[in-house]
Order: C-alpha cells, then structure tokens, then sequence
C-alpha cells in the first residue's frame, strides 16, 4: 500500500491555553513522522492563509510579468562577477533534471564587498510587484516564527534540552525561494522540475499553488508517491542537518517536482536552517554498538557554501577544486 503523508495538527502546540500533555502528543506526531518518512503536512499553523495567498499570487505575477530586463538585474552571478553565488534569479534548463526558474532571498547581512563571500552579499528583490519585498519580509517574519516553534515540539518529542536547538536557530539563516515551473503546453517537450535530492539544512516550509501530480516523495520502499498540496497546509520536510542532529533518527527524504501540467507552477519554499555559524552535533547517544565521535558534527556555513557552490539540480557555479 502506497505511503501517505501524515497531517499534523499545530494548533494545540501553538496555543497558550492547551495542555502540556495536549502539547506533547503533537510532539510525538512530530516525532513519529520524522522517524518514519521525513515529511507531513502542517495545519493551523499560525501563518495566516491570505498571507500566504498573497506570496503565491505576488510570485505568479514576477514569474508572469516581469520584463527580461529585470530579471537580468537581479541575476545571481559568481563571485568573481560581484555576486556571492547564493542571491538573485537564475533559470536552470537541464534535460537530465528538468527546468525551472527562481529567485532567492536569505537572511540580510553585513555585506562587505564585492567581492562577497558565498552566501554574504545583498539580496536582490524583484520590483514586480512593487510590494513583494515588504510582503516577503512579513511572511517571512511569520515563517520563522512557526519554525522556531516547530524546533520546542522536535525537542519535546526528542526529550531533549530545547535551548539546544533554540540557540542554534536564534539567528536561522533562512532561504526564502520562489519557483516557477512553465507550463509544457506550446513549450518544450522537456520536463518543467527539479531532480532528485534531499535538503541539505532543517527544515522547509513549502507552500504551493493548487497543481497536482508535480511533488513526489521516496517512500522507504523505493516507490515514488505525490505529495499533492492541502489547503491550508505546509508540506514539511527533513533536512540533512537535522538528520545530523538527531544522529539519523530523523531522516532527510529524497523528492523531486516532475511537473508536466500545461499551466504555470508555482512553489515558494523556505528553508528554516540553523544560524551561520552555527556547530550542529548529535544531541542523542549512540546505539548499541554505535561509536561515540566526539569530533562528529557539521559547521552550517561550510555545509552551505558546499551546496550552494556545487549544488544537485545546476551546473555548478564554482569549479569543483575551487576553496
């Protein structure tokens, strides 16, 4: 029988008035699909749902209607070209993994550059619509939240200190994308996605529009499932970090997008990851038989600058022997 996603109820986490027991068995859920297959849905959420309409329809009209001219102004470049690698559009067109084409947002930083370090330039917002980046910084005031919150249940559910996690994500170095899948009527006959691969921070936060049939998931069979949007809902998934930090209990699943509808896709991930500095070593004991390496664990900003500078779904930015 097919895998089907779980959907988490976080209202009683989020409220005040709930139970510490109450609390605790939306922990355990947590828990229990994190262990089993790395991703859930999340409902009532705290994110307001005509804020996240706003997001998806403020991507759409970017992706609609924004000139080549602009695009090309906010165009991620390399370092060597006075970019940092990480922020701005691009457009992937591979025929081994599909295209899409996005923009990406990060944490604001003290940029001293160009030349910038991966990662630590400015971001470069859209202008259309004029609104998006005020809109964005709400949403994403929003989102942070909900991920920090979502960090005390993993903790609960863990039996873990949550200061553990909470000062490691106090200044989360998040990734806000927006992705647009082109529609395949009258385009090319090549698949709109992105391949195979795994998260490599926390935790993400995917809201996207109504299309069907374009997420899937590697259940532990080795079958491809749809993980099809719910109204109203996050799709939520492990990263590799976190799988890190929970010494693999948590597991960090492999998905794609294959998305072959005739209309334009819209997906706006973000991705909750830890501050950028930050150590993330295991915060449970090893099992039977399993070793303790007190050196194990896994630098966030050297994860980052590996990803970002070699990344799965593009051609690389950066030669592979570059430092």
């Amino acid at each position: 029988m097919a895998l089907v996603l779980p959907i988490i109820d976080f209202g009683p986490f989020l409220d005040p008035e709930a139970s510490l027991e109450a609390k605790k068995n939306v922990a355990l859920e947590l828990d229990r699909a994190c262990r089993d297959v790395g991703f859930f849905y999340l409902k009532n959420h705290g994110v307001p749902l005509e804020l996240m309409k706003a997001m998806l329809d403020s991507a759409r009209e970017f992706f609609e209607k924004a000139t080549p001219e602009e695009k090309e102004r906010i165009a991620l470049k390399k370092t060597a070209e006075g970019g940092d690698n990480a922020r701005g559009w691009l457009q992937v067109r591979k025929k081994d993994a599909g295209s899409h084409e996005a923009v990406d947002m990060y944490r604001p930083v003290e940029a001293t550059g160009p030349p910038y370090i991966t990662g630590m330039g400015p971001n470069q917002w859209p202008s259309t619509p004029a609104n998006f980046k005020e809109l964005s910084e709400t949403y994403v005031e929003k989102v942070t939240a909900l991920g920090n919150s979502v960090m005390k249940a993993f903790a609960m559910g863990l039996g873990v200190d949550e200061e553990i996690f909470l000062s490691r994500v106090n200044e989360a170095f998040w990734n806000l994308r927006i992705l647009g899948y082109e529609g395949r009527k009258s385009k090319s006959t090549e698949n709109a996605g992105i391949g195979e691969h795994t998260d490599f921070g926390i935790l993400t936060f995917l809201m996207t529009d109504s299309t069907k049939n374009s997420l899937q998931v590697l259940d532990k069979t080795g079958e491809w499932i749809w993980a099809d949007p719910v109204e109203g809902c996050y799709v939520c998934n492990i990263g590799d970090m976190l799988s890190e930090w929970t010494r693999n209990a948590y597991k960090s699943t492999l998905h794609r997008v294959c998305h072959n509808s005739d209309s334009l896709r819209i997906s706006i991930p973000l991705f909750f990851d830890p501050n950028w500095d930050a150590f993330i070593s295991p915060v449970l004991p090893p099992s039977n038989g399993e070793s303790d390496e007190k050196t194990r664990g896994i630098r966030y900003r050297d994860t980052f600058i590996r990803s970002v500078e070699k990344p799965l779904w593009r051609e690389p930015l950066t030669p592979p022997d570059s430092s």
